[in-house]
């Protein structure tokens, strides 16, 4: 390579790390609360001046900061100073054309996406284990979905990415499908051939958007993965909050121009976000990034090994045993997130669930979430080899106190309900209801989400027949996790579509 090039490349990256230094945002907001403005605006606290017990424990600068949108700290929805620098910033870290801060979590941006490029009517292609804030979008925009199954791991008991295979049959039955929805990485760490995926819609007009929630920390790590952007994505939104530091409910949504009106994205977003966005949350994005892109590749360098130890231990008795990179690519072809800790238990004669309970119970041990034969535990920049230790310890402890001849054994686990569709979800949801007992709903039309959380996954939408398998899996789920989501709120209870006659 021409060594005048390879000094562009290298000055190219010290003026882009430079940029990153900059914390217009957090660094404007510290600076109104320091300048101690007497305030008769709202909030009503008015920067702390009232005393409270919230007040008392978040400290005074805690509430010095949690302002509202005045000309220093600039305005979300018409973003002209420092939100509009820190969205910059973000753009160009996230490998973007635009970014677009988000204080009501990637939830609201996956309802920004969906409505941006479906109008009623248009049909997407989504896999079935998506979250359940895209069946609310499906509602919202009107969209008519496609399900894809997504892989079933039948050892561990979970579900993994739609495969290329998967996706390319769909866009073939499917000619009409305007957008591809895709999850990366998912809940348990799972990457499809995202780029491949991309190409593959592409080539049929196909715009591709990507619940990225889990997903924040992938283009700061010392790995081949490829971010969501890089990989092709139109638009992506990522959960800051999840995996890359920031304050719970902060979240980014990426766009990639190309296919994408940012414009049109904007309004959407303003259309669904408040007017009156918390500065805390925005200002956490801002320091975020700048720690992803400064220190992410360092913190993540130093972590792997030590992740690598803990593997090691953890199935050190071979009762145990962790998902990794080399059996998600024998098995699937598809790559996974080495800090998404992922652990089958059911060899110790105990069922996810039940690990779960105990690490919080025993141990105050608290984990992402539980499946029949798995525990998950989501490692950040925050963890160090303190951490991991007294994790290790205690599934280790677990392990020692289980029956060592009782075992859940491995059944033959089930594609996931693909259900009949009679209704879109927004005709469901504005057809006439009724709220009747779940056990007599059978052979009737969903007007309800059920939904298992975490991590969000839905049994049956609205305008979906509910089945004997619905049923069946809703009471599993209810006497083990013991937290189905059901949109009327009453107990073992589910709105369905009202008989006519």
């Amino acid at each position: 390579m021409n060594n005048s090039i390879v000094q562009e490349d290298v000055v190219g990256t010290q003026q882009l790390v430079e940029e990153q230094r900059n914390m217009p945002l957090f660094n404007a907001l510290v600076n109104y609360a320091n300048a101690h403005a007497l305030a008769f605006d709202v909030p009503g606290h008015k920067m702390g001046m009232l005393q409270s017990p919230l007040s008392d424990v978040l400290g005074e600068m805690t509430m010095r900061m949690d302002v509202n949108s005045m000309q220093e700290l600039d305005l979300l929805s018409h973003p002209q100073s420092v939100i509009g620098h820190a969205q910059q910033l973000a753009a160009q870290a996230f490998s973007a054309d635009e970014a677009f801060f988000l204080v009501n979590g990637t939830t609201v941006g996956i309802l920004a996406m969906i409505m941006a490029v479906c109008a009623p009517g248009d049909s997407i292609i989504l896999p079935r284990n998506a979250h359940r804030s895209v069946i609310d979008g499906l509602m919202m925009s009107g969209a008519k979905p496609i399900f894809v199954q997504p892989v079933i791991d039948e050892r561990f008991g979970i579900a993994h990415g739609v495969s290329e295979l998967a996706v390319k049959d769909a866009l073939y039955d499917h000619p009409q499908a305007k957008v591809l929805l895709l999850c990366y990485p998912s809940y348990f760490g799972s990457m499809s051939q995202l780029a491949k995926i991309c190409q593959l819609a592409h080539e049929q007009q196909v715009t591709v958007i990507v619940d990225a929630a889990h997903g924040a920390h992938l283009g700061f790590m010392n790995e081949d993965f490829l971010d969501v952007m890089m990989a092709g994505a139109d638009m992506a939104t990522v959960s800051m909050h999840k995996t890359g530091g920031s304050l719970t409910q902060s979240s980014m949504l990426l766009v990639n121009n190309t296919r994408v009106n940012s414009n049109h994205v904007k309004k959407i977003l303003n259309m669904l976000q408040t007017t009156s966005a918390n500065y805390l949350l925005m200002s956490s994005l801002d320091v975020a990034r700048q720690q992803l892109v400064l220190h992410g590749r360092e913190h993540f360098k130093r972590l792997k090994p030590l992740v690598e130890k803990a593997i090691a231990t953890i199935e050190s008795a071979g009762r145990m045993e962790v998902l990794k990179e080399s059996y998600m690519q024998r098995q699937f072809a598809q790559n996974h997130d080495w800090t998404k800790l992922v652990i089958r238990v059911n060899d110790l004669g105990m069922t996810g669930f039940d690990v779960y309970a105990m690490l919080k119970t025993h141990y105050n041990i608290q984990v992402e979430l539980a499946e029949s034969y798995v525990i998950v535990a989501v490692i950040s920049m925050a963890d160090d080899d303190e951490s991991l230790h007294r994790l290790v310890a205690a599934l280790k402890d677990v392990e020692k106190k289980a029956h060592a001849t009782l075992v859940v054994p491995i059944q033959k686990i089930k594609p996931m309900t693909m259900n009949e569709v009679i209704l879109s979800p927004r005709e469901a949801f504005y057809a006439e209801q009724e709220t009747i007992a779940i056990t007599a709903s059978i052979g009737r039309i969903s007007a309800d989400s059920l939904m298992i959380y975490p991590p969000g996954i839905p049994l049956v939408i609205p305008g979906e027949m509910i089945s004997q398998k619905v049923i069946d899996e809703y009471f599993y789920y209810c006497q083990n996790v013991g937290d189905v989501l059901i949109e009327s709120q009453k107990a073992h209870h589910i709105s369905v579509i009202k008989e006519m006659g």
